[in-house]
């Protein structure tokens, strides 16, 4: 029964595998990611979208599994399939950032808290100020604690009332760490960051984003499920359980627009997830790995400046050995860019993505609700390395990888794209 149970899946994910190479085919990459989708975890993935840049232009590109399971009908997923495609949002909500930062509307080592509208203070450091770099490089000295999503009719200024005190769940300050010296991974700066975008800009965090970066890329996609140019592109988050595929996020049903109709900009942008709620498909990586190695332009609109890009791109920390935590393949750390020198991580792994690695790769990972993702460039080289991952399993029941904090699942896709053509 169980042989029989794999041979069916394997099937499935064949015929429904819509992998083009571009430059030249790979038969050997085609039959390690669909060993990879088949078997990569204890039960079978729900869908690999996967791409390889080779010196600016696709030269491979692979996509098989589903995007939606409604009874007993699947629909195939293909390259322009949205996915919320988890912490990668990072990046693109720091490129509406750096655009603020272009036009001097913003100042990454100025006061946070000028930004913001109310006094953000870590309490044992009350004369240290926390600037927007420090929020965009995780060392603010912040914590996710319990939440990182404040409810629409709230605002983002409730997460640090004095109320919450140390040694509460809710308690959002690292005790003990003064900002900027300390690298701890917050998804709730980016919700400071969202929100402060639409203090300076005057406009939603969403809408901000559609028209001034996802629109000028060329990008389909959004921070709002509901409002989606084209719904019907959007994928279920699936996490696979030993009751079947169990949907994580994105439902097949009707969307309610994230903020009500009365919200008051510029008080809490966390309801539209600037840290991992960007819905984004394969074809929008590759777009915006254009807009990066075209050094903030694509197809002769430029987005963002050359020097905010590099700015980005740079690390703002590195791991010493003794200040920073986290158990991501984390060792430098840019403005939401992540640099794989090969320098070992907080956990004591490699940063390296597979066995002869010799380091020049700069992007970031996803994961969130069973999915995980990876936008990963060489600038000098102009290779990518792009992929989606639906259908994990649950939280901690991950395969970890063989030699890096990255899972084994991920690991085993750098491997193959790594030697397609």
């Amino acid at each position: 029964m169980r042989e029989h149970v794999f041979q069916t899946f394997c099937a499935f994910f064949i015929a429904t595998s819509t992998a083009t190479a571009f430059a030249a085919s790979s038969p050997t990459t085609d039959a390690q990611l669909t060993q990879v989708l088949a078997h990569g975890e204890n039960r079978s993935l729900a869908a690999i979208a996967a791409l390889r840049i080779h010196r600016g232009a696709v030269s491979y590109q692979y996509v098989s599994g589903f995007a939606r399971k409604d009874g007993l009908k699947s629909t195939p997923a293909r390259s322009d399939t949205l996915f919320r495609i988890a912490s990668v949002s990072k990046f693109v909500t720091t490129i509406g950032m750096m655009q603020l930062v272009d036009k001097r509307k913003i100042d990454l080592d100025a006061d946070a808290s000028r930004y913001l509208g109310f006094t953000l203070r870590n309490p044992d450091f009350p004369n240290v100020v926390i600037t927007p770099r420090m929020l965009l490089s995780h060392t603010a000295s912040i914590a996710d604690a319990d939440d990182y999503v404040m409810p629409a009719h709230h605002t983002v200024s409730e997460f640090f009332d004095p109320s919450r005190h140390k040694g509460m769940a809710t308690y959002h300050f690292l005790p003990g760490r003064q900002p900027g010296t300390w690298f701890s991974y917050c998804n709730l700066c980016y919700g400071l960051i969202g929100t402060i975008i639409e203090r300076v800009s005057g406009e939603r965090f969403d809408l901000y984003q559609q028209k001034y970066i996802l629109t000028p890329l060329g990008i389909d996609g959004g921070y709002d499920p509901a409002l989606l140019p084209h719904p019907e592109r959007l994928a279920t988050l699936y996490q696979h359980t030993a009751r079947g595929y169990e949907a994580t996020k994105d439902k097949i049903g009707r969307f309610i627009p994230e903020a009500p109709a009365d919200y008051k900009i510029g008080t809490n942008a966390t309801i539209f997830s600037p840290q991992g709620g960007l819905r984004i498909s394969l074809d929008g990586l590759y777009r915006l790995a254009q807009f990066v190695f075209g050094d903030g332009t694509v197809d002769g609109v430029s987005v963002l400046s050359s020097r905010s890009l590099q700015t980005m791109l740079k690390p703002a920390w590195t791991y010493d050995g003794h200040n920073g935590e986290g158990p991501y393949p984390i060792a430098s750390y840019g403005l939401a860019t992540i640099q794989l020198s090969g320098a070992t991580d907080p956990s004591g792994h490699p940063t390296r993505p597979w066995n002869d690695y010799h380091g020049g790769i700069v992007g970031h990972l996803g994961d969130a609700y069973s999915l995980r993702s990876g936008f990963w460039l060489n600038l000098k080289t102009q290779d990518g390395y792009l992929f989606i991952v639906d259908g994990f399993p649950e939280d901690g029941q991950e395969k970890p990888g063989k030699y890096s904090s990255f899972t084994s699942v991920e690991e085993n896709i750098f491997n193959a794209l790594s030697l397609a053509p």
